[in-house]
C-alpha cells in the first residue's frame, strides 16, 4: 500500500500463488490476469508448467507446494491456492501455509477430502489455518469443468481481497 501526500492511496494488484498446475490453472490465470492481478503457478511437473497454457503466469516455480513454499520463504503474497489435486502435495502444503502469514488459503476438492487433510494436521497447524482456510475453494455459482471452477475461485478470491462479505 502506497500513501501519497495523504490524499491519495494506491494498493498494489493482488499477488495470487497456484500451488498445481492442473486443469484449471490456466483459465485462472487468464482471468486473474484480466483483472490486473499477479500469478506465480508452482508445480513439480515440467510437463504442466512448460505448457502454452501457463503462459499468463508472472512466474513459474518448478517442485513440489512444500519446495515451492521454502524457496518462496522471504516473498509476500496475498493468496495461495492449493490445488495439486494429490493429498499428499496438499497436506504439505497445507502444513506449509500454517506457518505462513498468507491471508487467504483455499483448497480445491471437496469437503470430505478437506476434512481427511485437516484430519492429519496438528492442532497447533488447523488453529494456525483457522480464518483463513476456504475449503473448498470458491463460490457456489454452479456449473462444470475447469472454467467454471476457476470463476468461482477468482470470484470467492475478488471478495476477500476487497472485503466484501
Amino acid at each position: 500500500r502506497l500513501q501519497l501526500t495523504g490524499e491519495v492511496t494506491f494498493q498494489p494488484p493482488p499477488l495470487v500463488l497456484l500451488l498445481g498446475a492442473g486443469p484449471e490453472a490456466a483459465p485462472l490465470l487468464r482471468i486473474a490476469r484480466t483483472l490486473g492481478w499477479f500469478a506465480w503457478v508452482a508445480d513439480h511437473r515440467a510437463g504442466l508448467l512448460a505448457h502454452d497454457d501457463l503462459g499468463a503466469a508472472d512466474r513459474l516455480i518448478p517442485g513440489r507446494p512444500a519446495a515451492a513454499l521454502r524457496a518462496l520463504v522471504d516473498d509476500r503474497f496475498d493468496a495461495a491456492v492449493v490445488m495439486t489435486h494429490t493429498a499428499d502435495n496438499d497436506l504439505a502444503a497445507l502444513e506449509a501455509l500454517a506457518s505462513r502469514e498468507t491471508g487467504y488459503v483455499g483448497l480445491l476438492g471437496p469437503p470430505a477430502r478437506r476434512d481427511e487433510l485437516l484430519a492429519r494436521l496438528t492442532n497447533e497447524q488447523r488453529a494456525a489455518l483457522a480464518g483463513r482456510l476456504h475449503a473448498p475453494v470458491g463460490l457456489l455459482l454452479g456449473g462444470e469443468g475447469p472454467e467454471a471452477i476457476a470463476l468461482a475461485i477468482v470470484a470467492q478470491l475478488q471478495q476477500a481481497f476487497y472485503r466484501v462479505r
